[in-house]
């Protein structure tokens, strides 16, 4: 089944890692589909670090991978905002990010802007999120990155942008026009197309059923869902979603390519 898929779309955390280790099998995995000439990009929700800062993680598996590899939810945002001619925003997000979104020449600003982003920003504070709320009450198109509930770590599971998500709802009536991460097909359409592949070329490996696994939903796409993150057995057992495969880990994977 998977011996003969082109590429592979890998989530990170609780798939790949846990906080900025590793998880076991992970080398291994990613090691067999570079030597056996198989495309794979590391695909996160995870907005709260950069493309560059997601790709630390793993500079020390010395895979040669390059931060074109890494494909983040906010990434996918900025794509849209440009194809829209929307440069003015007012965003949510911790100093690295902001920095991240600056440098692809957008203007952070309180006093009228085109539109609002949330993403996962992990330094939010009660200001910060009130003047966000404002905007939106004025009428400021509000969008998110991605609508992650919770993030994995090894301290526990951290509150991710879905509980801001929430928050805002609750505040304002209100959800974000739009979110770019997974489990939306637009995250992925872009690489299918630049390697002139279909979804029946294409897997997706993750720990999550309603963003990883219900990516593939409706699509000839290949899902694998790893019980190393949020998603146990009986959640998954329990649950309308189904998978394709499901393993332990990824270096039960291993064994089926």
């Amino acid at each position: 089944m998977l011996q003969d898929k082109k590429i592979y779309f890998l989530d990170c955390d609780g798939t790949l890692a846990l906080g900025d280790k590793p998880l076991p099998g992970a080398w291994e995995f990613l090691q067999t589909l570079k030597n056996k000439n198989k495309i794979f990009y590391i695909l996160t929700n995870n907005s709260s670090k950069t493309p560059r800062q997601h790709l630390a993680k793993f500079n020390n598996l010395e895979l040669g991978l390059k931060e074109e590899n890494i494909l983040v939810s906010s990434g996918a945002a900025l794509e849209y905002f440009k194809q829209h001619n929307i440069k003015e925003i007012f965003w949510l997000a911790n100093s690295e990010v902001s920095e991240f979104i600056s440098s692809n020449n957008f203007i952070f600003t309180k006093i009228n802007p085109q539109a609002g982003l949330l993403t996962y920003d992990n330094t939010l504070d009660y200001q910060k999120l009130n003047d966000f709320i404002s905007l939106i009450r004025q009428g400021v198109p509000y969008y998110a990155t991605h609508h992650d509930i919770v993030c994995p770590d090894p301290k526990g599971y951290l509150p991710d942008i879905g509980t801001f998500i929430k928050l805002i709802e609750m505040t304002t009536g209100l959800l974000p026009l739009k979110t770019f991460g997974k489990p939306s097909k637009d995250f992925i359409k872009p690489i299918l197309n630049k390697h002139k592949l279909l979804f029946d070329d294409a897997v997706i490996v993750g720990d999550r059923l309603y963003t990883d696994m219900k990516l593939a939903e409706d699509s000839a796409m290949t899902s694998v869902l790893t019980l190393t993150g949020e998603t146990k057995r009986k959640d998954y057992e329990q649950n309308k979603i189904k998978c394709d495969l499901v393993v332990n880990d990824l270096t039960e994977l291993l064994s089926y390519l």
